[in-house]
């Protein structure tokens, strides 16, 4: 009798441990990142009366008669599916599309996450709400194309947004022009345009490009640089940086555009042509014989190389002349403007001369078993024995088949209507196992009371 009663007791002790994780899941029912638990039961170990026996000539086999001794927590289990997605608008919010967690590192070491609420401190790191610094890996310059940065992923370090040079892009000379559009055949046997170059420093110099159709053959246009005889003699006028009027002597650009009857470029020919006939090169330009209005030297500082002057888009139709050129590369100096994240966790840092430049990389952890994680608090997990290790250098996103969306957070997987049925189901067995202890102490009294 007394054995009901502990079983009783057991079966109230199960269903309060259910409760608790009930609890706790409806009370982070709004917390980012929250993954619910859920918890199992087993019976506890029973008492033998009597062991099976076989069957033998005489007798029939015996069945073995136990009687359970009440109910044990066989689990609490952390649910990992994804929870729904939470819009916020704000560029640092990140959520993860799939699979993997955020990796953060505070003195203690590592922890992996799901809640994307990061923001940038004041001494550009990249934190979480309880100051842990995101990790991942950094952008080094690419040895293989000077200027551009690429990714180094090796050991993940704490990301910090404002390092080193990011907090800037630097000026870049121009090497290559392009020009597109339309010549029109009939009509404007001279065009005009502009053609703009950086130099080292970052100063922008534009000139004028005077194309004249041939008199000889119409599908032939001479390109060429008009001069003017002061301050210097045979000298190109130039605005630097888009009001000051300098001049630069010897400077020439001297060629023929060669189109066929199909209206499309064919060649490039003369003094300046390149190899890959669709193009001029423009050599030897000379910034220290740069002169004001005045005729005195006014080198900025900066120096250009040889730029290439690609034509091959170019084209002579009967239709409205819409020839332009673009630089299509070099730039000012800039400051950072702000940053991007983008689905693969690369961050590139935007700059007010239009550049952009990979800074870091995010990295994901990824765990055999991410349930056997351990609930650290403060929206954090930790690795044990049972989840597998953090090999310290993680995945990126597509290799995991995930994607981070910014400006987005997961929002918590409990799924109230669930909980609110278990939170019956539960009350109802806590009910039933407390009526088994009120009547194993209704009978325990009707055996006091027979020695009245």
């Amino acid at each position: 009798m007394m054995r009901s009663m502990y079983s009783g007791v057991s079966g109230l002790r199960v269903h309060q441990t259910k409760m608790d994780v009930i609890s706790n899941n409806i009370a982070n029912i709004n917390t980012v990142g929250f993954k619910r638990a859920s918890v199992s039961f087993k019976d506890s170990f029973s008492q033998t009366l009597s062991s099976a026996t076989s069957a033998n000539a005489d007798r029939g086999g015996i069945n073995p008669q136990q009687i359970g001794m009440g109910a044990n927590v066989a689990s609490i289990v952390n649910v990992m599916g994804q929870g729904a997605a939470q819009r916020t608008d704000y560029g640092s919010d990140l959520m993860i599309d799939g699979d993997g967690f955020f990796i953060v590192q505070d003195a203690t070491g590592f922890a992996f996450t799901r809640a994307g609420v990061f923001e940038v401190d004041a001494a550009g790191n990249l934190v979480d709400p309880n100051g842990y610094k995101v990790c991942g890996w950094k952008a080094v310059e690419d040895p293989d194309n000077p200027g551009q940065q690429k990714v180094i992923k090796d050991t993940v370090t704490p990301i910090n947004i404002y390092e080193g040079d990011n907090l800037y892009s630097p000026a870049k000379q121009t090497t290559s022009i392009e020009f597109t559009g339309n010549f029109n055949q009939t009509t404007n046997p001279t065009q005009k345009n502009t053609m703009s170059f950086y130099d080292s420093q970052g100063n922008k110099y534009t000139i004028n490009v005077q194309f004249e159709k041939s008199a000889a053959n119409p599908n032939e246009w001479t390109v060429s640089l008009p001069t003017v005889a002061t301050p210097v003699a045979d000298s190109v006028e130039v605005t630097v940086n888009g009001d000051k009027k300098m001049y630069l002597p010897n400077l020439k650009l001297d060629g023929t555009l060669q189109f066929g009857t199909d209206g499309k470029l064919q060649a490039v020919t003369g003094t300046n042509a390149n190899a890959n006939a669709t193009s001029l090169d423009l050599k030897g330009i000379d910034l220290t014989k740069l002169v004001d209005e005045n005729g005195n030297l006014a080198n900025l500082g900066g120096v250009v190389g040889d730029i290439n002057i690609d034509f091959s888009t170019v084209t002579q139709f009967n239709s409205k002349v819409t020839v332009t050129s673009e630089t299509k590369d070099g730039n000012t100096a800039g400051n950072m403007k702000g940053y991007t994240i983008d689905a693969n966790g690369i961050i590139r840092g935007t700059y007010s001369n239009g550049e952009t430049k990979i800074l870091a990389q995010l990295a994901l952890a990824n765990f055999k078993n991410p349930a056997g994680l351990e609930k650290a608090g403060n929206n954090l997990f930790k690795e044990t024995s049972n989840s597998s290790e953090f090999d310290g250098i993680g995945s990126e996103a597509s290799a995991l088949g995930s994607k981070l969306q910014s400006g987005a957070l997961e929002m918590s997987n409990v799924d109230l209507s669930y909980e609110f049925s278990e939170m019956i189901t539960t009350q109802r067995g806590f009910q039933a196992n407390s009526r088994i202890i009120t009547t194993s102490d209704e009978m325990i009294q009707e055996l006091v009371n027979l020695k009245r």
